[in-house]
């Protein structure tokens, strides 16, 4: 069984590769299969994180500060520093986590709210769509609403989240085996689930700040690498 931190930090080494094979060129395409199960624990832990805070509003900022630094960073390395570069920087899963607890935010308060449902309704609407335009899309959006309704009803969520990561077969490209294991690979998010049954509802070591850190340091190193061997 593992705690919530020892999951981020196998997570952390799964994306590290992940991030390789998508910048280092002759990196072994295995390591992008291994990337997939990344994102979908950092949301499940996002929606565990969000049960457990004090403060909804200041998990919320503490996002948005992040994927904003994340913007800049990555805009400076393209435009400013490596203009020539084709390939470009456009991780900022920050701001795909970001609108998930925004969207949660606007959930609890239609819950509760007696006066403004309309208005609530609009915004609840108006984040998904927004959160449709980041890193994770749709996934994103699908795996904030299924982690968070579902999250006693651990044999609805499962399926749910099943059929969520096999419609990327149909939606992504061709549904050929070559296909499935060359380039239409994303539908591989369903492994997460194993390590969502190990997760044992616990904390762990803190450490809070290294995972934020960590996610933008270690694309722009690798950013930075990819530039200089492709020279």
């Amino acid at each position: 069984m593992l705690n919530s931190f020892q999951l981020k930090i196998i997570m952390c080494i799964f994306m590290f590769m992940d991030h390789m094979a998508e910048f280092i060129p002759g990196t072994p395409l295995w390591f992008r299969y291994i990337g997939r199960v990344v994102a979908p624990i950092f949301f499940f832990l996002l929606i565990e994180g969000y049960f457990h805070t004090k403060n909804k509003t200041a998990y919320a900022k503490r996002l948005f500060i992040f994927a904003l630094i994340m913007l800049i960073g990555n805009r400076l390395l393209d435009s400013l520093i490596f203009p020539a570069k084709n390939i470009g920087i456009h991780n900022n899963i920050f701001l795909s986590l970001f609108w998930g607890v925004m969207l949660l935010n606007s959930i609890e308060k239609y819950k509760i709210s007696y006066e403004d449902k309309k208005s609530n309704l609009i915004s609840i609407l108006l984040i998904s769509i927004l959160s449709m335009f980041s890193e994770a899309s749709f996934l994103g959006l699908g795996m904030v609403l299924i982690f968070y309704f579902y999250k006693e009803k651990i044999l609805i969520r499962d399926l749910l989240y099943i059929l969520l990561s096999l419609s990327t077969i149909f939606l992504f490209g061709s549904i050929s085996l070559t296909s499935l294991l060359s380039e239409n690979f994303q539908w591989m998010m369903v492994f997460s689930l194993l390590f969502i049954h190990m997760y044992n509802g616990k904390k762990g070591l803190g450490l809070k700040y290294f995972f934020y850190i960590f996610y933008p340091i270690h694309i722009w190193i690798l950013y930075i690498i990819s530039y200089y061997m492709s020279k």
